[in-house]
């Protein structure tokens, strides 16, 4: 084999190893990411886990302004996620909302992405009885235009008394 062949095999095989990494990390990771979400404006990418021992079912959405590219699931199982994405052509933003049941009360899941305030996850929270038994963390990953958010849905002992 030529010093040009050898060099064009080592090459070649560069990129091919970095798109595993690549696809390797996010495997591990199950993180949405809106930024690879084809679309024309804002996107939201939520990735929603339940860490419980039951299931959540599907009580409703809104998505009011834009469109689902992938909507909500009817039933999220214990100790599963799920990933919900949005987007509209408004450059000005986008918000949605899915609500999901446990034992007691209802899971509510925000994701507000507005140019005005580069995107936020106010409003999530445990309605209900349910309060007692599960909380939710949720963090925002990047803001706007290409919104992602993860919302972890668990015991309150998991995550300490608060």
């Amino acid at each position: 084999m030529s010093t040009t062949t050898r060099r064009f095999a080592r090459w070649a095989a560069l990129p091919l190893a970095a798109l595993v990494a690549t696809g390797t990390t996010l495997a591990v990771t199950g993180t949405a990411t809106a930024g690879t979400l084809p679309a024309t404006g804002p996107t939201i990418a939520m990735t929603i886990s339940n860490n419980t021992n039951d299931p959540m079912i599907l009580q409703g959405s809104d998505n009011p302004y834009g469109h689902w590219i992938n909507g909500p699931q009817a039933i999220i199982p214990a100790h599963s996620q799920s990933i919900v994405t949005a987007a509209n052509n408004d450059p000005g933003g986008i918000g949605v909302d899915v609500t999901y049941s446990l034992p007691g009360g209802d899971a509510v899941f925000m994701a507000n992405n507005y140019s005005y305030n580069g995107g936020d996850v106010n409003g999530t929270r445990i309605e209900g009885q349910a309060g007692d038994r599960y909380r939710i963390d949720s963090r925002m990953d990047t803001g706007f235009p290409y919104f992602n958010a993860g919302y972890t849905v668990g015991p309150r002992t998991l995550f300490g008394s608060s």
